[in-house]
């Protein structure tokens, strides 16, 4: 799996993937946040000359674990990845982002372009904190957990690769959490269960 497949919200074409369902633990943005990172979203790509596919501000998220992708999603597996977010509890915290980046993303296939997420890094600490946690709580349900996370936000996709650069820093809390169920080929979120972010 490359990098860009971890964001869990690459833009499938039309025709539906062998397997659409797939299901994913991730931070989003508070509708509040919305509009500063649009701005910085449109700034970045005005800047780097991506004029590929922007994502909406209300998909904007830091993904925290790959649960699976499947040809159909079976119950035990909601239950498996509910009962790992359950256990996981964590005081709100801020995440900061002071790069921007393209990951390899998806080559150029039978003709098809390339697809490269073009991205804001996050600074590492209590993303990566959560990440590990539910890390630890898939494997005790038997679900498969990554432990190579690189904490970013997709902004957009385009057949450009750019290097890494400084950034303005823009910041944001995270005050809950949300198991996800994307239904790939369709561009559609649907949230299955939701955790606040509190102190023990």
């Amino acid at each position: 799996m490359y990098q860009g497949e971890l964001d869990f919200g690459i833009p499938e074409p039309p025709r539906r993937p062998q397997k659409p369902d797939r299901v994913f633990f991730g931070v989003f943005l508070q509708a509040g946040d919305y509009s500063r990172f649009a701005d910085c979203q449109s700034r970045l790509c005005d800047k780097c000359g991506i004029a590929g596919s922007p994502l909406i501000p209300e998909r904007f998220h830091v993904s925290q674990q790959h649960v699976g992708d499947y040809k159909r999603l079976r119950s035990k597996i909601i239950f498996a990845a509910t009962r790992s977010g359950q256990r996981v509890m964590m005081p709100a915290f801020e995440i900061t982002f002071r790069h921007a980046r393209s990951f390899p993303g998806r080559p150029t296939t039978r003709g098809r372009p390339a697809k490269h997420p073009f991205v804001l890094v996050a600074d590492d600490g209590p993303v990566c904190e959560l990440s590990g946690n539910l890390g630890v709580e898939m494997l005790r349900e038997g679900l498969k957990a990554s432990d190579g996370f690189v904490p970013h936000m997709t902004l957009a996709y385009d057949q450009k690769l750019i290097p890494e650069l400084p950034i303005e820093p823009i910041s944001f809390v995270a005050r809950e959490f949300i198991l996800v169920h994307s239904l790939r080929g369709l561009t559609q979120y649907d949230f299955l269960e939701r955790w606040p972010l509190i102190a023990m």
